[in-house]
Formats: structure tokens, C-alpha cells, sequence
């Protein structure tokens, strides 16, 4: 059995299913792996769930892989980096959260003329849409002399094949209220790298209606989880950005799930610095419209 503080997790993700938490873990150059438990602290591997096929669009960094039950199969949103250069979302489906998953269509749903990364998956009123970052190296803004990440979003068939209609802008990196320019160690095209990143967008409904999505930037060298609101529950916004970070100790890329006992999780890896990132998990609750952690879950 495996602690996890054994285990080094980027990105994680949970699903509970008949009594079963998946872990997922950002672990290989080709490979998505799993870990299985009953209590949330006792692991074990559960091997590889997603494998980059030969002769794919895609050839490596499998990275921020989600999985979501939808219409009575797993579906898997994963990013993966191009032969040309370029990142896109992969989605990838199974009968079961163990997998293996497989490809839907040989190729990313998420523009393919665009460096995109960490899909998600957000049901609205019976509709699936895709909510995903447009990767911050792919638009540098003169007046602010950096690169600014954005998050998009775009309406899914239903089969989940493709992008159905236009995506839209949901806002950009730089938008938020708190939002810091940080360093880079690569330059691109000779500029000085300065950055607004736009990881990890994930979505839940509150309990008044209305939208919570969070995100995670860096501000300065600090990894963080940024809440942004929809107060009327709708998907277009208007979106307002949160005075406060819900998470600030340099850990983010979080997801929110229920437990066995009906608890809100939200989970995250931390700190922002590898071979030391793991999973951590935190009940959290609403409080006056926004979400706050009540207590971080600790291993005994």
C-alpha cells in the first residue's frame, strides 16, 4: 500500500465510482497511469490508463488528464503535445474509470491551428462544452511585453467529437484583479519572457445557482487557485473575478469531487516544484456566495 506522500502527482484527479477513488496522475512522456483506494490514504497502482497509440497526431507529454462519466461512459480529457509543435486536447473514452481509454477521433477537439491544454468537461442544462486554456506562448501582447494565457470555451456535439459552432473568449489571464507578470526561463522569438499563465480551468454549480470556475496562474513565484463567479449560473458570464485566491501556498491545478461521505473535496498538487509535488486534499464549503477550505485532510 502507498501513502500520498509517496506518491509524485501533477495535476491530479479523482473520481469516486462504486465505492472506488481513481487518482490520476500527470506521470509519463506517453502514458496516463491510476491509482485506486477506499479511504482516500491507503493507494495502490492501478497501471496505465491511457497510452499515446503509434502513428498519432500527438507523440508525447500526456499532461492534466481528467476523467468524467458522461451518458454512462468515462470519458477522458487529456493534453497531449503535437508533431507540429502545438498542444491540443485529446478526448479519449472507456466503460470503465480503469480504462483503457481510446481515442474517439484521431485527433484534438480543441482548435488545431492553437497551443490548448487542460480541458474540461462542464454539463449546462443538458449541453456538453469544453472550457480549456489557450496556452499562454501562443499570444504575446506588446503593450504589456508579455505573454497572456487565455480561457476559452466552446460548445461540444454530443458525442463529444468535436467543437460545435464558435468558442469565445471567456476571459484572459491578465484580467484578474490580483494578476501578476512572472518570469519564464524560455524566450520565444527573442522577446524577454514575462508571463500570465491560464492553467487548469474546472467548473461547479453552487448551491444558489450560481458558477464557480477556478484557475490556476502564477503570481510572482507562487502557484495559486483563483475563483471566478457566475452570479446568474450562466456559462457566458458575466464573470467575476475574486478578490482572494482560494488556495495561495504554491500548489494549484485543483478539481473539486464528493466523498463517501458527502463532503466537497477540492484537490491539488503542491508544492510547484518537482520531484516534490503530491496530492492534497481539502473539504471545503460554501460561505457567503464563494467557496472556502474548512480544513485540509491530512494522512494519519
Amino acid at each position: 500500500m502507498l501513502k500520498r506522500k509517496d506518491i509524485r502527482v501533477r495535476d491530479p484527479f479523482i473520481v469516486l465510482e462504486d465505492g472506488v477513488y481513481y487518482l490520476y496522475a500527470t506521470t509519463g512522456e506517453r502514458t496516463y497511469s491510476y491509482y485506486t483506494s477506499r479511504d482516500l490514504e491507503n493507494w495502490e497502482e492501478g497501471g496505465v490508463a491511457f497510452e499515446i497509440p503509434k502513428d498519432f497526431w500527438a507523440y508525447r507529454d500526456v499532461w492534466a488528464g481528467e476523467v468524467h462519466k458522461y451518458r454512462g461512459k468515462f470519458y477522458l480529457f487529456v493534453s497531449l503535445l503535437g508533431k507540429n509543435g502545438l498542444r491540443g486536447t485529446q478526448i479519449a473514452v472507456s466503460d470503465t474509470p480503469r480504462g483503457p481509454f481510446l481515442p474517439l477521433v484521431p485527433r484534438a477537439v480543441t482548435p488545431k491551428d492553437q497551443s490548448c491544454i487542460d480541458g474540461t468537461l462542464y454539463v449546462h442544462e443538458g449541453k456538453p462544452y469544453i472550457f480549456y486554456s489557450h496556452d499562454w506562448p501562443d499570444n504575446y501582447v506588446e503593450e504589456k511585453s508579455a505573454y497572456v494565457g487565455e480561457l476559452w470555451a466552446a460548445e461540444l456535439t454530443e458525442d463529444l467529437t468535436e467543437i460545435k459552432g464558435e468558442p469565445w473568449l471567456v476571459f484572459g489571464s491578465d484580467e484578474s484583479p490580483i494578476s501578476k507578470a512572472t518570469p519564464h526561463r524560455i524566450t520565444w522569438d527573442g522577446k524577454k519572457s514575462m508571463r500570465y499563465g491560464s492553467d487548469a480551468p474546472f467548473l461547479q454549480k453552487l448551491s444558489d445557482g450560481s458558477l464557480l470556475l477556478t484557475w490556476s496562474p502564477y503570481l510572482q513565484n507562487n502557484y495559486v487557485v483563483l475563483p471566478v463567479v457566475s452570479k446568474n449560473g450562466d456559462i457566458k458570464g458575466p464573470w467575476e473575478h475574486l478578490p482572494e485566491p482560494l488556495f495561495d501556498k504554491n500548489g494549484g491545478h485543483a478539481m473539486f469531487f464528493r466523498d463517501l461521505e458527502g463532503r466537497n473535496i477540492m484537490c491539488l498538487h503542491a508544492p510547484e516544484k518537482g520531484p516534490l509535488e503530491r496530492a492534497c486534499l481539502f473539504e471545503v464549503a460554501e460561505e457567503n456566495g464563494v467557496m472556502k477550505i474548512v480544513k485540509e485532510i491530512r494522512e494519519e
